[in-house]
């Protein structure tokens, strides 16, 4: 049986999101069905939250645990990459030292330090991982340090131009570390 499926256009997305931006009972249900068994309404879920202005990302990092179990775990490309651009647009505060650092930012640390690596993962995910890495990395050298030398095993000719250019930027950021 072939299944159907759903196409949505961006108008839509936008006033679902305009919606989501004023009605947060709407706004939470966009995070539930993210996390529902419905994989079409999964990515039009979180399309949707991706559209929020730049003033929700105190709401979309409400859900950042949410979203770290879901990017790390959905086999969905799709929805692994809109997963990741949320989690992209918030910060993450980080403890003082290393042993104090939550399970979760760990996991999301290694699962990017880990997919940005993989050939077969689609540029996207492979550059937001790598921007999510740094991010994580920043406040310690070691993990910094790491972070560079993953960068350095990855074969420019096996990158696309905009995984290339990030991986480069991240590289200078990590030499005025």
């Amino acid at each position: 049986m072939k299944t159907e499926t759903i196409h949505i256009h961006v108008d839509e997305i936008k006033a679902m999101a305009q919606r989501a931006h004023s009605d947060a009972t709407y706004r939470e249900l966009l995070f539930a069905t993210m996390q529902g068994d419905d994989i079409v309404e999964a990515v039009h879920a979180a399309w949707t939250l991706t559209h929020l202005p730049k003033e929700d990302n105190l709401h979309i990092a409400s859900h950042r645990d949410a979203l770290v179990q879901l990017a790390i775990n959905t086999s969905n490309i799709s929805l692994r990459r809109i997963t990741l651009t949320l989690l992209n647009r918030i910060e993450f505060p980080l403890p003082d030292s290393l042993e104090e650092t939550p399970p979760h930012y760990i996991d999301l640390l290694d699962f990017c330090l880990t997919h940005m690596m993989m050939p077969d993962e689609p540029y996207g995910v492979r550059s937001l991982c790598m921007k999510i890495a740094y991010t994580l990395s920043l406040p310690y050298p070691e993990l910094l340090g790491e972070l560079r030398q993953s960068l350095l095993l990855i074969e420019p000719t096996e990158l696309g131009r905009g995984v290339l250019h990030t991986r480069n930027a991240i590289l200078q950021l990590t030499n005025r570390h």
